[in-house]
């Protein structure tokens, strides 16, 4: 999911706002910008695009990202979501799109679903929303990477930068071996009631969802759910439904459809399309996220660091009641109310940033980039002293976490 500062999933979907109707002419003329008589070369980069190795072009002027179609049969024709406009190059000549989906993709070690359009043109670019998701929302330096031919897929360029190269000192190494294991176990021993399985719920705060002054709502018919991800798509609904995290409804006024997401792993991700209606009526949450370069000055002259995930971390902080009847879902097997903080609703990471700068406030040695908590330590008494303190502060109201997911950097 993704994955955030270390493997960042996450939590929605990146959108492109595309003007309907009378508008859509307007908007087509600067869909891509594409020169072929730029003195540069095309910057390339291969990445993972639902499990398959897809070769990009890097495209800033791009105002879409896109495939052509044979790309789109090679990783396995996903449904696709008519569009009414056509692309437009530099050249002024108009080409055809036939469809976009979300997909997922990774871009050394970082994993995101977002949204790509499929054309009838030669090349696939990856434009501007894709960069800014990826620079801004990462932190993660594009253009270099996607220059970089000797970068591996397998490896977080991320963690590289906020992480000193600790593979490079064996001692250290041996000191993180040493103490991991003994670590979990006293965490697990100590905080159990954080560690059992099912959804954990944040006492502290209500996430609430601010509409646009005069924001009409959105109502959108389900999707038809391919045959083959069927029963992958209703086992997510049931289990959603059994932790509480949607409840069902007869009526809505607001309604945003789901879409079935294949990750690399060939598992399938529900993800909920609020770039329908939802996301554009809402007021951007502005909560400041921390940059790698700010928490890595944070951490300099440290030793010992290690990461734990939050398990379904944005589901653990409960909606307020207004909130609750704008993030409905709808589905083959009908209305749902979500209950909980959605993955794809565009305040979600400021909301959840501020929530986790709250919990750790005062806290030595512990930083939060949305749902990973990063500890680090001069030595190893004092690492197992600010593991400790994370939860020990406020055990009443702290989110649950996954002991399997805790890593030593």
């Amino acid at each position: 999911m993704m994955k955030k500062l270390f493997n960042y999933i996450r939590d929605g979907c990146i959108t492109t706002k595309v003007k309907k109707d009378s508008e859509s002419k307007k908007y087509s003329a600067e869909i891509l910008s594409v020169s072929t008589e730029q003195k540069f070369e095309w910057i390339k980069k291969e990445v993972l695009l639902n499990g398959q190795k897809v070769e990009f072009i890097l495209d800033s002027g791009a105002q879409i990202s896109c495939i052509n179609e044979e790309t789109w049969k090679k990783v396995g024709s996903p449904f696709l979501t008519k569009v009414n406009f056509n692309g437009k190059s530099y050249t002024g000549d108009e080409f055809r799109i036939l469809g976009r989906f979300f997909c997922s993709i990774i871009l050394n070690g970082l994993e995101e679903i977002l949204l790509v359009y499929v054309t009838k043109e030669k090349m696939n670019l990856f434009g501007l929303p894709w960069i800014i998701t990826f620079e801004k929302k990462f932190g993660y330096p594009i253009v270099t990477t996607l220059s970089d031919k000797d970068s591996d897929n397998s490896i977080n360029s991320i963690q590289k930068e906020i992480i000193p190269t600790i593979s490079e000192n064996k001692e250290l190494y041996i000191i993180q071996k040493d103490i991991q294991e003994e670590i979990q176990a006293e965490l697990k021993e100590k905080f159990s009631q954080v560690f059992e399985d099912g959804l954990g719920h944040c006492s502290k705060t209500k996430a609430h969802l601010h509409l646009k002054p005069g924001a009409k709502p959105v109502f959108v018919r389900a999707r038809p759910v391919p045959i083959g991800v069927k029963d992958s798509v209703e086992e997510e609904i049931n289990r959603l439904l059994k932790m509480g995290a949607i409840r069902p409804i007869e009526f809505a006024d607001w309604a945003a459809p789901i879409l079935a997401v294949k990750k690399a792993n060939g598992k399938i991700r529900v993800c909920i399309d609020y770039s329908t209606g939802l996301n554009d009526a809402l007021e951007l949450n502005k909560y400041p996220l921390p940059t790698p370069q700010e928490i890595w000055s944070e951490m300099h002259g440290n030793k010992i660091f290690s990461q734990l995930d939050l398990r379904d971390a944005y589901l653990q902080v409960e909606l307020d009641s207004d909130s609750k009847k704008l993030a409905n879902i709808n589905t083959h097997k009908g209305l749902f109310e979500v209950q909980r903080l959605p993955f794809g609703v565009k305040s979600a990471p400021a909301i959840f940033q501020k929530l986790m700068d709250e919990l750790i406030s005062g806290l030595k040695g512990v930083f939060a980039y949305l749902d990973d908590l990063i500890i680090a330590s001069e030595n190893e008494t004092e690492h197992k002293k600010n593991s400790y303190s994370i939860i020990r502060k406020n055990p009443e109201i702290w989110i649950k976490n996954s002991i399997g997911k805790m890593q030593f950097l």
